[in-house]
């Protein structure tokens, strides 16, 4: 998985058409910094740093959600834009539906069903 991310980002730059130079200074970082980044040399920036890109590459919602992942498995971390939800305390459901299916061995078929649960109840967003 190391330099997915990097690769990503240097895909996306190049179909939009988008310089290191202005990506870096609204990352608040150098070109060299950067480019570190993009070549698996650093890990990929903190969830603002990924939201900075994602404006930057002008990216829509999948192209946002797929970095987050590239990023959360580069650094074998969960998906930087998660943790938030996942330890709200206001839903400690989630953390307890995780568990469960992590125990369970449930797989990618389970979470698609839940996925259409989800957008039925999302009015099929």
């Amino acid at each position: 998985m190391a330099g997915e991310f990097g690769a990503y980002i240097a895909r996306k730059r190049i179909e939009k058409d988008v310089k290191l130079k202005p990506i870096a200074e609204k990352l608040g970082v150098s070109v060299t910094y950067l480019s570190d980044i993009i070549k698996g040399r650093r890990n990929p920036p903190d969830k603002e740093g990924l939201d900075a890109l994602a404006v930057s590459l002008d990216l829509d919602e999948n192209e946002r959600n797929e970095m987050f992942d590239l990023a959360g498995r580069e650094r074998s971390q969960v998906s930087p834009d998660l943790p938030e939800y996942i330890m709200d305390e206001n839903i400690p459901s989630a953390r307890v539906a995780l568990r469960r299916a992590k125990n369970g061995g449930l797989g990618d078929d389970f979470w698609q069903e839940v996925n259409q649960i989800i957008d039925k109840r999302n009015g099929g967003n």
